[in-house]
């Protein structure tokens, strides 16, 4: 079974389209949409297990320069 979890982006401004790109290469990413609002982006996730989402944040998508901040929502039913 896989857990879903989505993803709240706020980016620098003028820089949502280049961390578009860079998120389309993340594999665990299936859903990506530029939102209005406090936050930016909004993607879902598809991962194995819980640990995995840290491991996705810390490891792929919080090293994209122009990320200011994400809040995680897992998804529980």
């Amino acid at each position: 079974m896989s857990i879903r979890a989505y993803i709240l982006i706020n980016t620098q401004i003028g820089k949502t389209q280049k961390v578009v790109e860079k998120l389309k290469t993340i594999p665990e990413i299936k859903k990506l949409d530029v939102i209005m609002g406090p936050y930016d982006i909004i993607v879902e996730i598809e991962v194995p297990t819980y640990e995995d989402i840290s491991k996705l944040l810390l490891d792929k998508i919080q090293n994209i320069p122009a990320i200011n901040h994400t809040m995680t929502c897992p998804v529980v039913s």
